[in-house]
């Protein structure tokens, strides 16, 4: 590599080679300063121009790339974000339904899953006692039920949802046949999302795909919710019972909105809004 002196000295150098050029060509007749800048023209000036054109040519090149490189990515992030967009405005649709069914008795709110009271199976509302919402409401989405307040403050309230341990709902099958509590499944390292039908009188055989929904028992939820579908049944020799699986309606943690039910609405009963499908 050059040093700067040495870079100095030759750019001096082409400076007094370009003054001699200028001052010998000045002392030559017109015909001779006509060739003699054609052919500076066409061996100097024309490549360094055609240079030039190049250079920008390449510019705008690199230029084009990065913005169909930004645009790229920006297409894909929208794309990625498209499903949950598209997930996110079906279940609103779905609860702007299902408040037109209800007409009265509910909160909308927003639900934010968080973990709270030591355990992971529990969602934030955006709403409070200000908006109605009381200790022990049903929460409900349009597809069944979430899960139900367990503490109330002003403005949120905490509600426990499957599979949280101390969620239990009276239910039955959509006929009426097969009463019993529907709860969380115990831990057993499964990564399948199951809940529990116990309590089943012997007598009563629920068939696989058989609807399960709130019965109304307790008071807590109105009759005719959904819980979910039955999957299988749990055998149990000697039993006096039967228990079955029971594949839950909704998963809370998918939801981004749900509605908190009144107690007049639940004393009023909800069981022709949720039609069997």
């Amino acid at each position: 590599m050059r040093g700067a002196g040495e870079e100095t000295r030759t750019d001096r150098l082409l400076v007094w080679a370009c003054v001699l050029v200028s001052i010998v060509l000045l002392t030559l007749s017109p015909a001779r300063q006509e060739r003699a800048a054609s052919a500076v023209r066409e061996t100097v000036v024309a490549p360094l121009a055609a240079w030039q054109v190049r250079a920008r040519l390449v510019q705008r090149a690199v230029t084009s790339y990065d913005s169909l490189i930004r645009l790229a990515d920006s297409t894909i992030r929208q794309a990625q974000a498209l499903p949950a967009i598209e997930a996110e405005n079906a279940q609103l649709r779905a609860l702007l339904g299902l408040g037109a069914a209800l007409q009265w008795g509910f909160v909308p709110a927003e639900a934010v899953p968080g973990r709270a009271m030591g355990d992971a199976h529990t969602v934030i509302l955006s709403g409070g006692t200000r908006r109605g919402i009381a200790a022990l409401s049903p929460v409900v989405a349009a597809s069944g039920v979430v899960g139900l307040i367990a503490a109330v403050e002003e403005t949120t309230s905490l509600a426990i949802v499957w599979p949280h341990p101390d969620l239990r709902v009276s239910a039955t099958g959509r006929d009426g046949v097969g009463f019993g509590i529907v709860s969380a499944r115990p831990e057993d390292g499964s990564d399948v999302f199951l809940l529990e039908l116990r309590g089943v009188p012997f007598r009563d055989s629920l068939a696989v795909g058989t609807e399960i929904v709130s019965s109304g028992a307790g008071g807590v939820f109105p009759r005719g919710i959904p819980i979910g579908r039955v999957v299988g049944e749990v055998v149990q020799g000697g039993a006096w019972s039967r228990t079955y699986l029971v594949q839950p309606a909704v998963r809370p943690a998918d939801l981004s909105a749900v509605m908190v039910l009144t107690a007049p609405r639940v004393a009023a009963g909800v069981d022709s809004l949720w039609p069997a499908p």
